[in-house]
């Protein structure tokens, strides 16, 4: 243990020093990145398939988000493009979605009401997986994710005053079939598993020497976000009260590490105080979305919990980019917390990331994932070595699109104001990039 946590050590000073001797772009430099991978968006998002996984969803629930945000006019910066037209396609696309998932619902409550005893879902196939229908190979799948990144675009049009009327409304309904999705625990997985035909039965995962044991109903990524989107909806909407968020401030209060960093899911959480986050830094960067989802939904900021997360953290924002699942998506979250801190977080994460992000892009305007992917656990989205995943291509193109939507979004948080989100609490001094240098 002790020489694993001095290699992460030696790991996160390296990292600062290089992160350190690197120059912040310009505004200027900033803006043609962002034009860029808009136009690159522009183009590519539509491309991409709609079945499986839901990539292509979830990113232009992203772009939405950044699109909306390229509206400002930032100081001392010349106005982006008009965003008009790719804005508005993106809104129908996400509109059609919600319609899509609340008519699953709807179907699914009135096959429950005629017949109260059907069957349960058909059982695990092979490879663990469920049989796979042409209808269920079509229905939104995932569905979690994509809602809670609509739920901060409309959130966002309401705070501003964009078709505040229509964003309301869908609004309303995206924030219930959140809530609909959460758990019994208070969490929230990939989608509704609890009901026959809203979500992927319990797969069965095999252990190496024999047995297996079951996925997780609730993980604390898909948490992060669902809570977090639940959370400025009703702040949007001026609404109190909510019991989903009470009892998804309670989910988080029950993960929580001794470290003050989350685990995969609850089942794996650990009693281990460190100074550095276990797992090679993956908790960490899941910390980050983790405390915000609990500012979004009212936590309070004071509380030995927020305080503890934070800390671990400020401890090492290194390794907000060093995330399981999805680097990016980690980044993301860690780039809102960060923003919505105040100017010192933000200071130090632009210092961090934005040489990097920048030094991504290639000539067509995508972004690669800047994850440094040397620790165990770590999901670099666009580490396609060895022929690219499922797909092959296709897949790696997918994840390209999927990680420029959200370094758009990250870029622009330079230039914009945040109307949806609540403030949340400062970095406390001056911090360098190691905690190793203090």
């Amino acid at each position: 243990m002790h020489q694993m946590l001095a290699i992460l050590a030696l790991l996160i000073a390296t990292t600062g020093t290089v992160a350190a001797q690197q120059a912040e772009p310009t505004p200027a430099a900033r803006d043609a990145a962002i034009k860029k991978a808009m136009h690159y968006l522009d183009q590519e998002i539509w491309s991409l398939q709609e079945y499986g996984s839901p990539i292509k969803q979830y990113a232009v629930g992203v772009a939405a988000w950044a699109y909306l945000l390229a509206g400002d006019r930032a100081p001392k910066a010349k106005r982006l493009p008009s965003r008009t037209k790719p804005l508005k396609r993106m809104r129908g696309f996400l509109d059609r979605y919600v319609e899509s998932v609340e008519r699953d619902y709807a179907r699914n409550d009135e096959r429950e009401r005629q017949n109260p005893t059907s069957p349960a879902p058909p059982g695990v196939g092979p490879g663990g997986m469920p049989p796979m229908t042409r209808e269920s190979a079509m229905r939104p799948k995932q569905y979690v994710w994509t809602l809670a990144m609509a739920a901060h675009f409309y959130a966002e049009s309401v705070a501003r005053g964009k078709k505040s009327g229509a964003s309301k409304k869908r609004l309303k309904t995206t924030v219930k079939l959140l809530e609909n999705a959460q758990q019994p625990n208070g969490g929230w997985g990939h989608d509704d598993a609890r009901r026959p035909g809203m979500g992927l039965p319990a797969i069965r995962i095999p252990k190496p020497g024999g047995g297996h044991f079951d996925y997780p109903g609730t993980l604390l990524a898909a948490a992060n976000c669902a809570l977090s989107g639940i959370g400025v909806g009703h702040r949007a909407l001026r609404s109190k009260g909510a019991e989903s968020l009470a009892r998804g401030r309670k989910y988080f209060g029950g993960a929580q590490n001794a470290d003050g960093t989350y685990p995969y899911d609850p089942s794996q959480k650990h009693d281990v105080k460190t100074k550095t986050a276990m797992a090679g830094g993956i908790e960490v960067a899941r910390t980050t979305g983790a405390v915000f989802a609990l500012l979004c939904a009212g936590g309070d900021a004071k509380s030995a919990e927020v305080t503890n997360a934070l800390a671990a953290v400020d401890a090492s924002p290194e390794l907000m980019a060093e995330g399981h699942g999805s680097a990016s998506m980690a980044l993301q979250f860690g780039a809102l917390l960060s923003k919505a801190r105040g100017e010192e977080a933000w200071k130090t994460f632009r210092r961090i990331y934005f040489p990097r992000i920048l030094a991504s892009q290639d000539d067509a305007g995508a972004f690669r994932c800047v994850c440094l992917n040397k620790s165990p656990g770590v999901t670099c989205d666009t580490d396609h070595s060895g022929g690219g995943g499922p797909g092959g291509g296709d897949y790696a193109r997918q994840q390209e699109v999927y990680v420029t939507a959200i370094y758009t979004l990250i870029l622009l948080l330079d230039r914009a104001k945040l109307a949806a989100i609540p403030t949340m609490p400062p970095r406390l001094a001056p911090t360098t990039e190691s905690p190793a240098k203090r």
